[in-house]
């Protein structure tokens, strides 16, 4: 005897996916890496270690102190340096400095003004080269419409020339027809 199988009032239900949360990160990081980065990635590096090292390169460098000592005292020394240049400069060194800005100004002019002209014989070049294009094109077109006149002549002469032909070989049948029928009239048969 066979005995009836029970089933749970928990699983005669619907399906139920549950309501726990999920712990998947779902945000979208995009990453703008150098060429040379690039280069790294393709050739199999892993991008993490990338990125480390790129974070590394940014950070501020820890410098010793007598390092940074040193860093001072020398630009201390530019600092006088510059200083004495600019208290030995004489207005004579200055005007010839301010005449040659003003040289350089004038070649730089003169440069752009030459420049400005070759790029209006540039266009002006373009522009007729675009034209004899279109002329060229139109020339072509002129030659193959002309081609195909000199064919359709050509066809046209060669019939009449065949017309011609059969017209002279008529006539002369009739010629020697007409002889024959004169001879006979003329002589008798």
């Amino acid at each position: 005897m066979s005995t009836r199988t029970k089933i749970s009032p928990y699983r005669q239900g619907a399906v139920r996916f549950g309501n726990r949360p999920h712990n998947i990160d779902t945000t979208v990081r995009t990453y703008q890496l150098t060429p040379e980065q690039l280069e790294r990635l393709c050739a199999g590096e892993k991008l993490e270690d990338i990125l480390k090292e790129e974070e590394m390169m940014s950070k501020p460098k820890v410098i010793a102190y007598t390092k940074y000592e040193e860093v001072v005292a020398e630009r201390d020394e530019l600092k006088k340096q510059l200083e004495e240049l600019q208290t030995n400069a004489t207005p004579i060194e200055i005007e010839q400095l301010k005449r040659e800005v003003i040289a350089a100004h004038r070649l730089v002019t003169e440069k752009e003004e030459e420049i400005a002209h070759w790029k209006e014989l540039f266009e002006t070049a373009m522009a007729d080269k675009e034209q004899l294009h279109k002329e060229n094109l139109i020339l072509e077109n002129q030659i193959q419409r002309l081609r195909e006149a000199n064919d359709e002549l050509k066809a046209q002469n060669e019939r009449h020339f065949a017309t011609l032909m059969r017209l002279e070989q008529e006539v002369k049948g009739l010629r020697i027809y007409a002889l024959q029928k004169l001879k006979i009239d003329v002589y008798g048969a």
